[in-house]
């Protein structure tokens, strides 16, 4: 059963003179879910990003945005009701964080008192302490932290669509583990609708609720990340996924959890948390050499026991 729709896209195309960068595209974004949009380099995905918010107009077609046409709206006003977060974070190096994050809820005529509360809420929510980093400028933060910071002034204005170009690209893969992983545990919060450009299909499969892999400005596959592994389209969507790599990227998606059995006996002295995927356990017997694990709680209570015959058999 589908959902609510919060962004559809009718039939769009968008052209740079000679060139097509979006054809013919239509698409259904539910409220609520991370879309993900993957494919090669010129393949229209940051075009697209930027025809939701009107940075650039439809050369032809119709983008609906929570039931309302965007053609007909305020391309200002708009934008305001939509974060945008990019790679470079496009902070402005002479204001400090907390003025970087309240400039859209004071371009709104929010009052100060609420504007600091919101800097304060989301700096906090974003790891990072109002105390330490509220009055620090961009040139003094790490690029996590600047990263962060520019997801902060994404949503400050609490917006219920977040566009995402690219956002952690640039970061070294420790850095950008981490952010992603707090991009899933804010999402858990906050439910927004996350429309997140990559080229990374890890990430992708990683964040998505529903991947568009795109080649050549047109829409190749949209899917579930579990789908788009279980059924590629064609050899184009089998090759971005890595087609000796499949099983471990569909290893990657289910939990130790789901496939563990009950433990008799002693438990195996090697652990794995429950929520840790079966790639990671997998990972774990090949570099320890062995054939079992103990699945533990939160409480680092023993749940039961994955044999590696279970991880095998996972994909049946």
């Amino acid at each position: 059963m589908k959902g609510e729709a919060m962004i559809e896209l009718r039939n769009v195309s968008r052209q740079f003179g000679d060139i097509t960068a979006v054809d013919n595209l239509s698409l259904r974004i539910e409220k609520g879910e991370i879309c993900v949009f993957i494919g090669t380099s010129g393949c229209g995905k940051s075009t697209t990003l930027r025809l939701l918010n009107k940075l650039i107009d439809c050369s032809s077609g119709e983008i609906w945005v929570d039931g309302e046409n965007v053609a007909k709206l305020d391309s200002e006003l708009l934008r305001r009701r939509m974060g945008y977060a990019i790679q470079s974070t496009g902070l402005f190096p002479h204001w400090t964080v907390a003025r970087n994050i309240g400039v859209v809820p004071r371009l709104l005529g929010w009052p100060a008192d609420k504007i600091e509360a919101r800097v304060r809420e989301l700096l906090e929510l974003l790891s990072l302490p109002y105390t330490a980093f509220a009055a620090k400028f961009p040139s003094q933060l790490s690029g996590g932290q600047a990263q962060r910071v520019g997801v902060a002034r994404a949503l400050a204005a609490d917006p219920d669509i977040l566009l995402m170009d690219e956002p952690f690209g640039a970061l070294d893969p420790i850095t950008r583990e981490s952010l992603q992983n707090e991009l899933l545990r804010i999402q858990a919060h906050i439910h927004k609708t996350i429309v997140f450009v990559t080229h990374d299909i890890d990430e992708a499969l990683r964040l998505a609720s529903r991947i568009v892999v795109m080649d050549k400005g047109r829409v190749v596959q949209y899917d579930t990340p579990q789908n788009l592994l279980n059924n590629p389209a064609n050899s184009f969507v089998e090759n971005l996924l890595g087609q000796g790599e499949r099983g471990l990227k569909r290893a990657s998606l289910q939990r130790v959890e789901q496939f563990m059995l009950p433990l008799s006996g002693e438990p195996p002295s090697l652990d794995i948390e429950t929520g840790s995927s079966l790639r990671q356990a997998l990972s774990l017997m090949l570099w320890h050499r062995v054939d079992q694990l103990c699945v533990r709680g939160p409480d680092s209570s023993a749940q039961g026991v994955l044999p590696i015959s279970a991880v095998l058999h996972s994909h049946e």
